[in-house]
């Protein structure tokens, strides 16, 4: 007999292990996880699910809606079926329950993977295949991709000497954020028209120790002008990183990037890897970052309830 249970604090280890069983390029913490599922200011019990057949755990989804302005968006962030339990419905069960109270909730579409800002992966990877050929039969569609770039934190040690230099003489300094900064920069950001999504991130590797975030500042007010942060989405991946329009080409975000593959390479990080990239060639350019992972990104239209 196969039961479906919410996922909650009390079974976060059994979810985990499903996670990890199945997502083998994604090896997951317990800390991760936990900020991925109760630890998401919209988790809602009803969209994170545990399927437990004979007190085995062996399926698990989580999914997410969030307001959007005057729209109810739907997503799921990762779902999973143990191998040996594939082919019995668990995980047509697990999608149909999360959809339906999707619906419930006014949710038009969904979309899996991409659950900004709190999310594990920007889509998902074709290399999971089964995962790629259930969700085609069961009516989503490719719209889109992302993908990743890593860099070799090894093959340098990024130094940032002459461009701070240069920095310096146009009144730019650029140092990690401090502690008591921090609800200037939370205001600052919000002021300059970033993300609330970014903003979620950003703040969140702020609350790393050391701070995992590098901000570009002026030294006459101390006024920010750009950021750049890492562990903000999760381990050992870089983003979200910015610079004010008004500042943009005179080399700080250079510096803030920089500054951030530096530290990691201090933590112990062997890999940068820069999340979800949109300006290829500057990666490519300023730390010869190499594409290293494509995510497919997959939708479904649902009918609402209301």
């Amino acid at each position: 007999m196969i039961e479906y249970v919410s996922l909650t604090d009390s079974n976060l280890d059994e979810g985990l292990e499903v996670l990890n069983r199945n997502l083998v390029y994604d090896q997951t913490t317990i800390d991760q996880f936990k900020h991925n599922t109760i630890g998401d200011p919209d988790y809602d019990p009803d969209l994170a699910l545990l399927a437990v057949q004979n007190g085995k755990p062996c399926g698990l989804i989580v999914a997410v809606s969030r307001q959007d302005n005057q729209n109810r968006n739907g997503g799921i962030k990762f779902f999973a079926v143990d191998s040996e339990f594939r082919n019995q419905g668990i995980g047509s069960a697990l999608i149909s329950r999360v959809e339906g109270k999707l619906a419930e909730m006014g949710v038009r579409s969904v979309n899996v993977g991409f659950t900004r800002p709190n999310y594990l992966l920007p889509g998902v990877d074709p290399r999971y295949t089964v995962a790629c050929a259930f969700l085609l039969r069961r009516g989503y569609k490719r719209y889109g991709e992302a993908f990743n770039m890593d860099v070799d934190l090894g093959a340098s040690d990024w130094c940032t000497r002459d461009l701070e230099e240069r920095l310096a003489k146009q009144g730019i300094i650029v140092e990690r954020l401090r502690a008591d900064e921090i609800e200037r920069f939370r205001q600052w950001m919000a002021e300059d028209g970033w993300s609330a999504g970014w903003q979620y991130q950003v703040m969140r590797a702020a609350t790393m120790d050391p701070i995992a975030v590098f901000v570009g500042k002026r030294w006459e007010d101390g006024r920010f002008v750009a950021f750049a942060c890492y562990d903000g989405v999760r381990p050992g991946w870089f983003g979200p990183m910015g610079t004010t329009e008004s500042m943009r080409g005179t080399g700080i975000g250079s510096v803030t990037f920089l500054k951030c593959l530096q530290d990691m390479k201090a933590k112990g990080y062997p890999v940068c890897e820069i999340n979800s990239v949109g300006p290829l060639y500057f990666y490519s350019k300023v730390a010869n970052a190499v594409v290293s992972r494509i995510f497919w990104q997959f939708e479904k239209e649902l009918t609402t309830s209301v």
